[in-house]
């Protein structure tokens, strides 16, 4: 597998998106895996979490479109069809369609009749011969005609309906719907469920397919498929269960294949489900994320960034990513002596990713077994001497081959001083590595206080060793050992302000030691008392989370968050936050780390890798900054917006609004606003439907928003 992925190597970079004043982040997400597909012949157009891949079926030449380099403004392209004109039409998680016009998307537009699009979600998208635009959401079915949107939901699905998955139209133009209920028919203006009376309950992601010769086939079951010839169901048992998310597809022999969500796939031969394993299924040890046959026999192949096809055993390989990060999971962010960046990802994978100074991906193999721990990490100290934690114990490279010391059990992070030992974090003691020799701090023979659990770790300038412990209910204890073995404790009982400290200790230039609180903020020591910077000024903050703490050559601190980075500097607060992340509650944990140009890099456990090259920081929050709390609403907006603002100090207000191209479509001159809460009326429906960025500015401060226009 490793010897495939170099050969899978590429060193494109996503393109930065470009807008007037935006900050400057760069995604390096992966598209990991294929959600959907179409075929024009000459081209897969793939549907991937971070854009859609356009890749040339012959050369396997890409190009990946996503929110940095067009109008798309949200990553996550759910589905993708063709119509009968030859349109290409998107769908995207967060129910909005739109059409691909081959480099870039138009006619944005969410359907009408959504009744929460906080919380609605796409599942598919069809075409049908009259032109006809049909939706599958968790609302139900929406189906545009012209330009009106019809909504089927309760009363013509049924109460119990649940979200709908998919939308299929067979050769006759006959539109079918899968959904939790039933497969329903669309026939002569209504709905009938056509699996009433029947066994079949489809569950999340049913799947519907027409073969050549008309049959039906349904998946979604948790232990079976149905098949439907128009007039009676026949139902197969499924030798591996097919589990949720299925897709079906079909050779030029008539042989129908599947392939479900614990990445297998199977082929119907006769009445049976078998099996199907050749040399390409081999290459990716049976991990298969989609599977598709077309019309020329060729077996196409995805699994997380990795695609192959397979013509008459001719196969070739390729990547569907511009990156060698293979999971949008990133725990990890490390910087080697070499000054190379390595990205360890949260899912098991057997490799870390690797951007090297010239601006290069590689790849580090991991050993085979390596399972990722909770929070797994990696220390590169030199090429001849690596260690990873795992979940099953302490793994470490000499150059040439991994070892294993399975007796540590699952470990966390990895710390070394400046004379090379190490210091391992377990649940409850710390392990120290020193000269091949292994011994550890417990309660039974040292000072160390583990409370509930050993929860973070860190090294100073001096080789002094700080832990932290937490208990799960609100409290900690954080501890220095000196070089000498002595130990310092400070209490959460004379200490209020240490509360569950979690993560990496950081030690800045000023000589403060910082550690994050996994309740709230950022838990700062200067040597006399404990602060909590963050929980202190939360009202003016995006965030109040601080999971991995970095500072830049001017002594600026950068604490990371769930939508990016906050940062401090001489008690004056910015916001860096990454475009195009949904801004909701969720408390997804990130890490950050400059590298030796100075680069700002960021990871989430979920959305995956940005960088930042520095720019000036939009300010927030300081008594002396004109204005925060800058929001829009509604967005998306048909007509009217309200911005939403809070202005510190007397000041001139202006709005100016650019298209996607960065140039300036509007520019308002709101006058001067007195200290106060104010809100500001804007009227949008002479605009062309589309993404623009709104700038507020406010004296010589600004900051900009993008607003969906539909």
């Amino acid at each position: 597998m490793n010897m495939l992925k170099y050969i899978l190597l590429t060193g494109l970079m996503f393109s930065l998106y470009a807008s007037s004043n935006a900050q400057e982040w760069t995604s390096y997400q992966s598209t990991e895996q294929v959600n959907d597909l179409v075929d024009n012949g000459e081209e897969l157009i793939l549907a991937s979490n971070v854009g859609v891949v356009v890749m040339n079926k012959t050369t396997l030449e890409k190009t990946i479109i996503n929110s940095f380099n067009s109008n798309l403004y949200y990553d996550h392209i759910q589905a993708i069809t063709m119509a009968p004109d030859g349109n290409t039409f998107i769908g995207i998680y967060d129910v909005t369609v739109a059409r691909f016009d081959g480099s870039d998307f138009v006619d944005i537009e969410v359907p009408v009749g959504i009744s929460n699009p906080n919380t609605a979600k796409l599942y598919d998208i069809e075409v049908s011969d009259d032109g006809d635009l049909w939706v599958a959401t968790s609302e139900g079915i929406f189906r545009k005609q012209g330009a009106n949107w019809i909504k089927y939901a309760e009363e013509e699905l049924g109460d119990t309906f649940f979200n709908v998955w998919d939308i299929e139209i067979n050769n006759l133009g006959e539109v079918y719907a899968g959904a939790q209920n039933g497969v329903h028919k669309f026939e002569n203006g209504s709905w009938s469920n056509i699996t009433s009376g029947t066994s079949l309950q489809p569950y999340q992601g049913a799947e519907l397919f027409f073969s050549e010769n008309g049959d039906l086939f349904v998946a979604g079951d948790l232990d079976s498929i149905a098949r439907y010839d128009g007039a009676y169901w026949n139902f197969y048992a499924m030798p591996i269960s097919t589990l949720q998310e299925v897709r079906f597809t079909e050779d030029t022999e008539g042989f129908v294949y599947v392939n479900n969500t614990i990445n297998s796939v199977l082929r119907l031969e006769g009445d049976t489900w078998n099996p199907y394993t050749n040399e390409q299924t081999a290459l990716f040890d049976g991990q298969i994320s989609y599977y598709y046959v077309d019309s020329q026999n060729v077996h196409w192949l995805n699994h997380n960034i990795y695609l192959s096809s397979n013509d008459n055993g001719d196969i070739q390989s390729t990547s569907i990513s511009s990156t060698s990060i293979e999971y949008n999971r990133i725990s990890d962010i490390e910087k080697g002596p070499n000054g190379n960046m390595y990205f360890v990802m949260k899912t098991s994978t057997s490799s870390a990713a690797v951007y090297s100074q010239d601006g290069g991906w590689d790849y580090f193999s991991l050993p085979d077994d390596w399972v990722a721990s909770l929070y797994p990490n990696i220390l590169y100290l030199a090429a001849d001497d690596v260690w990873i934690s795992s979940s099953n114990g302490l793994y470490h490279y000499d150059g040439l081959e991994w070892s294993i010391n399975e007796e540590l059990g699952a470990l966390g992070p990895i710390i070394s001083d400046s004379q090379g030992k190490l210091y391992v974090k377990s649940f409850n003691q710390i392990f120290i590595v020193e000269d091949g020799l292994i011994s550890e701090y417990n309660e039974s023979n040292s000072e160390l206080n583990s409370l509930d659990v050993v929860s973070a770790i860190g090294v100073d300038a001096a080789d002094n060793l700080w832990i932290g412990s937490k208990l799960w209910n609100g409290g900690g204890v954080i501890q220095k050992v000196s070089t000498d073995g002595e130990w310092t404790t400070y209490s959460s009982e004379d200490h209020p302000l240490i509360d569950k400290p979690e993560g990496d200790f950081y030690f800045d230039s000023a000589g403060n030691t910082w550690v994050p609180s996994s309740q709230a903020g950022v838990i700062k020591f200067d040597g006399q008392s404990f602060t909590n910077p963050i929980i202190e000024n939360q009202n003016n903050l995006e965030s109040y989370k601080a999971y991995s703490i970095d500072s830049d050559a001017e002594g600026r601190m950068y604490f990371s968050h769930q939508f990016g980075v906050t940062t401090l500097l001489d008690g004056v607060w910015g916001e860096l936050l990454v475009d195009g992340l949904p801004t909701n509650n969720s408390t997804y944990r990130s890490s950050i780390k400059f590298d030796d140009d100075g680069t700002l890099w960021w990871g989430s456990e979920v959305y995956g890798l940005f960088s930042y090259t520095s720019e000036p920081i939009t300010s927030t929050g300081s008594i002396d900054e004109p204005f925060s709390n800058f929001s829009i609403f509604p967005n998306p907006t048909e007509n009217e917006a309200f911005i939403n603002f809070v202005v510190q100090q007397k000041s001139n207000v202006s709005i100016c609004v650019f298209n996607n191209l960065g140039q300036v479509v509007s520019n308002l001159d709101l006058g001067s606003f007195n200290k106060g809460t104010y809100q500001q009326s804007i009227d949008f429906s002479a605009y062309p439907k589309g993404i623009y960025s709104l700038q507020l500015k406010v004296s010589d401060q600004s900051s900009t928003k993008k607003i969906v226009i539909r």
